[in-house]
C-alpha cells in the first residue's frame, strides 16, 4: 500500500504515467509484504545462501476495492555453485496495473560472490543484469473530452497515440550481504542507471533508483529454568528510498513447532501507516504464508486492503539445520 501512485481510477493512473509527469508522480517498485519469502527480490545478495536449489511463487493484489488496482506476480530460483563459492539466481516479475491498462514485466538474473570474513561471519555481494518491458493497453483509456455528456458514449479522442505501446530497457542492480548466525545486514540498489521508462518519444519518465537497508536478528527464546527452546523470535527492520519517496517497515515473526506469525507496521513520506499480519508454517525444504496489509493512515479500508500469499520450496534436503529462519523449524526439541 505505499506507492506514492495514489488512485482513484485507472485513467488518471495511466494517464500520469504515459505523459512522464515524473517530477509530480514518481513510478514506484512494488514493496512486497513477505520480503522473508523472496529475499532475492529485496535483496541479491541472497541468491544461493541456502547452499541448495530453491524456487519461490509470490502472488500480490493491492487495493482489490479500487478497480483491481494492482495485481502482482512474483516467481524467482537460485543455487549454490559450490566450484565457485557463487549463487545465481533468476527473478520473473509482472505488475498489472488498472485492470490490463498497464503492465510491467521484467526479467533478471542474479550473481552473488561468496566471502568468508571470519569463522563465524560471512559476506555474499551480487550484481544483477536484466531487462524491463512496460506495455499500456492505450484502446482502454477514456478521455475527457471523448465523453458525450448526455449519452456518455466515448469519442475519438484528439489525445496523442503513441507510436509504440512497448517500451524495453535494461535494468541492473547490486547487493551486499553480511550474517552469522544471528544477524543479517544488508544493503541493495536497483535502477542502478535510473533507465527512462516512458514509451512517448518527447517526453521522459525515469524510473527512480531504489535503495535498501535491511537487518534482521535471529533471537532463540528458551523456558525459564530449561535448556529446551520455546520458539524463535525474529525482529527485522527495512528501510528504503526511491525517488521522493521513503518507507521503513519494522516488526518481527515467531517460530515455533513449525507455525509462524509475524505483525509489522509500515510508515511513509506520504503519511500512510499500514499494519500488516502474517500466519503461516513451516517444513524443512517448504515455507508458505499469507499477510493482508490494513491501511490505517491514508486510503484507508475503502480499498479493502492486500492480500499477499507465499510459496517458498528447497528443491533439495539441506543435510543440516539452516542458519536462516526462514526454514527454521524450532520448537522443544531443539536444546541449547
Amino acid at each position: 500500500m505505499t506507492r506514492s501512485i495514489c488512485a482513484t481510477t485507472k485513467t488518471i493512473l495511466i494517464i500520469s504515467f504515459i505523459l512522464g509527469w515524473s517530477s509530480i508522480l514518481p513510478a514506484q517498485d512494488v514493496y512486497f509484504s513477505q520480503f522473508f519469502l523472496n529475499p532475492v527480490y529485496l535483496n541479491p545478495a541472497y541468491a544461493g545462501t541456502m547452499k541448495v536449489p530453491r524456487a519461490g511463487v509470490q502472488y500480490r493484489n493491492q487495493w482489490p476495492g479500487m478497480n483491481k488496482a494492482y495485481t502482482t506476480y512474483f516467481a524467482s530460483f537460485d543455487t549454490y555453485l559450490p566450484k565457485i563459492t557463487s549463487g545465481i539466481g533468476i527473478l520473473l516479475f509482472n505488475d498489472v496495473q488498472g485492470d490490463g491498462i498497464y503492465t510491467e514485466t521484467s526479467f533478471k538474473v542474479a550473481y552473488s560472490k561468496e566471502i568468508r570474513i571470519n569463522r563465524t561471519w560471512t559476506m555474499y555481494g551480487s550484481i544483477t543484469a536484466g531487462a524491463q518491458l512496460n506495455s499500456l493497453n492505450f484502446n482502454q483509456l477514456l478521455f475527457a473530452d471523448g465523453l458525450d455528456p448526455i449519452f456518455g458514449q466515448h469519442q475519438p479522442t484528439a489525445e496523442t497515440v503513441p507510436d509504440n505501446n512497448n517500451r524495453l530497457f535494461p535494468d541492473f542492480g547490486a547487493g551486499i550481504l553480511i550474517f552469522n548466525d544471528k544477524y543479517f545486514f544488508g544493503i541493495a540498489g536497483d535502477h542502478l542507471h535510473e533507465p527512462d521508462q516512458s514509451i512517448y518519444s518527447d517526453y521522459s519518465q525515469i524510473l527512480p533508483r531504489k535503495y535498501t537497508l535491511h537487518f534482521e536478528v535471529n533471537m532463540p527464546w528458551y523456558r525459564p529454568g530449561h535448556r529446551r527452546k520455546f520458539c524463535t523470535l525474529n525482529p527485522n527492520f527495512i528501510a528504503q528510498a526511491q525517488g521522493d519517496e521513503q518507507n521503513i517497515t519494522y516488526g518481527l515473526y515467531a517460530n515455533r513447532k513449525g507455525i509462524s506469525l509475524g505483525i509489522w507496521n509500515r510508515l511513509t513520506t506520504t503519511n500512510s501507516s499500514d499494519v500488516i499480519l502474517m500466519a503461516g508454517f513451516i517444513r524443512k525444504q517448504l515455507k508458505t504464508a499469507i499477510t493482508y496489509d490494513v491501511n490505517v493512515k491514508g486510503i484507508g479500508l475503502r480499498s479493502h486492503g492486500s492480500v499477499e500469499i507465499s510459496i517458498s520450496y528447497l528443491l533439495k534436503d539441506p543435510g543440516k539445520k539452516s542458519i536462516f529462519p526462514f526454514y527454521e523449524i524450532p520448537g522443544e526439541w531443539d536444546i541449547r
